[in-house]
C-alpha cells in the first residue's frame, strides 16, 4: 500500500472529520395579496437601503407582567406565545424527543417582529389564529397568524390601511427573524458557529433550489423562494412570500455573551397610499425541526436546509434506509447494525482480494527490496523491473487500498446522516445509550471499538516498511481518540465495521495461509 495515498486518506479523513465535528402535504399557498403592488413597486437595492433606517425601530422592553397579556396558541408538538405589544412571537417551545426546546432567544425583539412605530393591541383570537392591530395616525396596520397545520407552518398577513380622505405614505420598515435561533441543549455549545442566516433560488435548468449563506450587511444576490435561519437541529424560514423581489439581508446583534448573533431582516420599501387603499403583504413561515421527510413534504425546497455533505446521495440513501430499518425493528441502533452489516456483506469480495493482495505483497517485499538496491542509480530501470514483478506476481500495489478508499464516501455519508439526521436525534439504543446522535457517555464504545480495530490490525499482513507500519499502528489509538466525542451511532456502526474485519481477517488468515 502506497504510503503517500494512505497518507493523503488519513489526514483528509480527520480534516472532514474535524470540520464536520467543530464547526458543523405542501404547504398552503397564501391569499393573492390586495393592492400588494403598491408595496412592492421599488428595486430591491432600493429596499436595502432602507434596511439600515428601518433596522433602529427596536421594540420597546418588556413590562414585567407581558407574559399576562401574551397570547397562546398550540399546535402539534409546538407552543407558541405571542406578545400583544408588538405583535411578534415571543417564545415557541417545541417538544423534541429529549426534552422541550425553547426556540426564540430574545422574547423582546422575537421572531416576525415588523418594526412600525407605535403598540399593537389585540384585535382577534381563534384556536387556530391571533390578529392584532395598530392605529398609526391615519394608517391602521394589522398582523394576522394563522397556524396551518401541525407541522409548525404558520401563514403570515400584513396590512396597512389608510383610513383617512387623503393621501398617505407608509415609511420603510422590516420584517424579521431573529437575532438568533436556540436549538436542544446538547448543541447549545456549537450553536454560535453552526447557526447561519441561508437562502434559496431557483436557477435556471436546476430542477432543486440552490441554498446560499447570506454575508453580513450584504442583500441577498437574487429573487429568493424562501430565506431564514437554520443551525444543526432548527429551521426559522419564510417561504413562498409576496415579497420575493425584495431580498433579505443579515444583521449580527447582541445576544448574552454573544456579539454577532444574525437577523434575518426583509427592508420593505416606503409606500403611498391613497385614500382608503390597503397595501398587503403575506408569507409563509416555517419554525421547527429539520426533519429532511417532513420538510420535503412541506415542499419549497425546504429540505435544502439539512446538510447532508459533500456526498449528499449517499447520506440521503443512509438516511433513508435507516428510516427504513427502523420502521422494521423500531430501534434506530438495530436499524444502524443491519444497514452496517449490509454494506460489509458488499464490499466483502473486495475485501477479500484486498487480503490476498495484502499477503503477496508482503510475500515478494524481499526481491522487491532486492530491485531496489541493485537498481537504486537507475530509477527507470528500477519502476520497470518493479511493474514486471508485480505483473509475475498478479499484484496491484493499490489492491490493498481498494475497500478503504470506497469506504471512505460511505463513511463520510452516515456521519453526516448521524450528525445532522433530526431523526436520530434523541433516537435510544440500548442501556447507557439514550441518544445515537450524541456521544457515549461512559466512552464503552469507542473503546471496545479501539480494541478491535488493534486486533484487526495485529492479524492483517504488515507491510515491511518501517513507516507505513509505524502509521498503521497507531491508527486504532488515533481513531479512537477521535471517535470519543463523535456520535454513539457513528461509534456503533465503526465497531461493527471493525469487527467484521477482525472476523474476516482471523477467517482468511486460517484458510489462505
Amino acid at each position: 500500500m502506497n504510503k503517500n495515498l494512505i497518507l493523503a486518506v488519513v489526514l483528509s479523513s480527520l480534516v472532514y472529520i474535524g470540520w464536520y465535528s467543530f464547526m458543523e402535504k405542501r404547504l398552503p399557498k397564501p391569499q393573492p395579496a390586495q393592492q400588494a403592488q403598491a408595496a412592492q413597486s421599488s428595486q430591491p437595492a432600493a429596499a436595502a437601503q432602507t434596511g439600515a433606517a428601518a433596522a433602529q425601530a427596536e421594540p420597546a422592553p418588556l413590562p414585567a407582567d407581558w407574559k399576562q397579556k401574551a397570547v397562546k396558541l398550540s399546535a402539534g408538538k409546538a407552543e407558541y406565545t405571542f406578545n400583544a405589544e408588538t405583535a411578534s412571537l415571543a417564545s415557541a417551545v417545541y417538544q423534541g424527543p429529549v426534552a422541550p426546546v425553547e426556540l426564540v432567544p430574545d422574547p423582546q425583539r422575537g421572531f416576525l417582529y415588523a418594526s412600525f412605530p407605535g403598540k399593537f393591541a389585540l384585535k382577534a383570537r381563534t384556536d387556530r389564529s391571533v390578529e392584532f392591530v395598530s392605529q398609526q395616525g391615519p394608517i391602521r396596520v394589522t398582523k394576522k397568524f394563522t397556524l396551518t397545520g401541525d407541522e409548525g407552518v404558520t401563514a403570515l398577513e400584513i396590512q396597512a390601511v389608510n383610513t383617512s380622505g387623503s393621501p398617505q405614505s407608509l415609511a420603510p420598515w422590516e420584517l424579521r427573524i431573529g437575532p438568533g435561533l436556540d436549538t436542544v441543549k446538547s448543541e447549545m455549545k456549537e450553536n454560535e458557529a453552526e447557526l447561519k442566516a441561508v437562502y434559496t433560488f431557483q436557477e435556471s435548468g436546476r430542477k432543486h433550489p440552490t441554498l446560499e449563506k447570506i454575508k453580513d450587511d450584504e442583500p441577498a444576490q437574487n429573487d429568493w423562494v424562501w430565506a431564514g435561519l437554520n443551525n444543526r437541529y432548527f429551521l426559522a424560514a419564510f417561504a413562498n412570500p409576496s415579497f420575493k423581489t425584495t431580498r433579505p439581508l443579515r444583521r449580527d446583534e447582541k445576544v448574552g455573551k454573544s456579539e454577532k448573533t444574525p437577523v434575518l431582516a426583509v427592508p420593505m420599501p416606503g409606500s403611498a397610499l391613497r385614500p382608503g387603499e390597503t397595501a398587503v403583504w403575506t408569507t409563509l413561515f416555517y419554525l421547527g425541526p429539520k426533519d429532511h421527510a417532513l420538510l420535503q413534504k412541506l415542499g419549497f425546497g425546504l429540505d435544502r436546509s439539512v446538510d447532508f455533505g459533500f456526498f449528499a446521495p449517499l447520506a440521503k440513501f443512509a438516511n433513508s434506509s435507516l428510516i427504513y430499518f427502523h420502521k422494521l425493528t423500531g430501534n434506530y441502533g438495530i436499524a444502524i447494525i443491519i444497514l452496517s452489516v449490509i454494506i460489509q456483506i458488499l464490499l466483502t469480495p473486495l475485501s477479500f482480494k484486498s487480503y490476498k493482495a495484502m499477503a503477496v505483497m508482503k510475500k515478494i517485499q524481499p526481491e522487491m527490496q532486492s530491485i531496489q538496491k541493485m537498481y537504486k542509480d537507475d530509477p527507470q530501470r528500477m519502476n520497470r523491473e518493479v511493474m514486471d514483478l508485480y505483473k509475475r506476481h498478479g499484484t496491484n500495489p493499490l489492491g490493498g487500498c481498494l475497500p478503504m478508499l470506497l469506504q471512505i464516501p460511505v463513511f463520510f455519508a452516515l456521519f453526516t446522516a448521524l450528525r445532522n439526521s433530526w431523526s436520530l436525534h434523541g433516537a435510544p439504543f440500548f442501556f447507557w445509550i439514550k441518544d445515537l446522535s450524541s456521544k457515549d457517555p461512559f466512552y464503552v464504545l469507542p473503546l471496545v471499538m479501539g480494541g478491535v480495530m488493534f486486533l484487526q490490525q495485529h492479524l492483517s499482513p504488515q507491510t515491511s516498511d518501517p513507516a507505513q507500519a509505524a502509521m498503521m499502528k497507531w491508527m486504532p489509538v488515533i481513531f479512537t481518540f477521535m471517535f470519543l466525542s463523535f456520535p454513539s451511532g457513528l461509534v456503533l456502526y465503526w465497531l461493527i465495521n471493525s469487527t467484521w474485519g477482525f472476523a474476516q481477517s482471523m477467517y482468511l488468515q486460517k484458510n489462505m495461509a
